[in-house]
């Protein structure tokens, strides 16, 4: 997929995060995007632990450049 073609969207603002209790439904995010259209992205339970897992890995990252003060 790497010759798939993709789009970058500057977001404004998270609108909401709605995560299904069932594992089959997954979870819905929406933005606002500078373009000026909401876009929501359905991720199932797969997609949304991945990205649960990565956000968690960069904030450990950010946590342990910062300074102590």
């Amino acid at each position: 997929m790497p010759n798939d073609p993709s789009r970058v969207f500057i977001v404004l603002d998270v609108l909401s995060v709605a995560v299904s209790g069932d594992p089959n439904e997954g979870s819905i995010i929406s933005v606002k995007v500078r373009e000026g259209a909401d876009v929501s992205l359905w991720l199932p339970a797969e997609a949304m632990a991945k990205l649960q897992a990565m956000m968690a890995e960069a904030d450990l990252k950010h946590a342990k450049s910062l300074q102590p003060q």
